[in-house]
């Protein structure tokens, strides 16, 4: 079934265009606003996050070698990689919180927008969502520009 179009006067359809507009605006400022604010949380965090990597990387070994021979000393070397691991990421948890609390409120109004706000939107100017399986040739084309760029 086909969705019928609404007739909407010019005023009124340029006013929903320019507000439209400010959304998609808005909408891209909290995006960006959240990853400058992740990439401000990796920067500040860069000690905590290598020591969890590393902690991460003992016990990948300490289980390969247990795996290779089990005994109880290599039981026990997982074991403790694992602890050294569990606190290294809780560290690297509490380093990060104060960014998390940031970005939570940025992330969750970036899908609303994307979900919600910008369907209904498309939805009142007569622009529906419809699902498209296949690129159209202005996306094909830029998909490929973008990949040859990146050879």
């Amino acid at each position: 079934m086909e969705t019928p179009t609404v007739q909407v006067p010019q005023e009124d359809r340029l006013a929903l265009l320019e507000t439209f507009a400010e959304l998609v605006s808005e909408r891209w400022g909290y995006f960006t606003a959240r990853r400058l604010t992740q990439h401000d949380a990796n920067e500040k965090t860069k000690v905590e996050r290598k020591t969890a990597t590393e902690a991460a990387k003992a016990v990948t070994e300490s289980v390969e070698s247990l795996i290779k021979s089990p005994n109880d000393a290599n039981s026990k070397k997982v074991t403790s990689c694992r602890d050294v691991l569990k606190d290294a990421r809780k560290v690297v948890a509490n380093a990060k919180k104060p960014f998390n609390e940031k970005i939570k409120p940025l992330a969750s109004i970036v899908k609303y927008c994307d979900s919600v706000a910008i369907p209904d939107s498309l939805k009142e100017l007569g622009h529906p969502i419809v699902p498209q399986f296949k690129l159209s040739d202005w996306a094909t084309k830029a998909v490929e520009q973008t990949k040859s760029k990146k050879q």
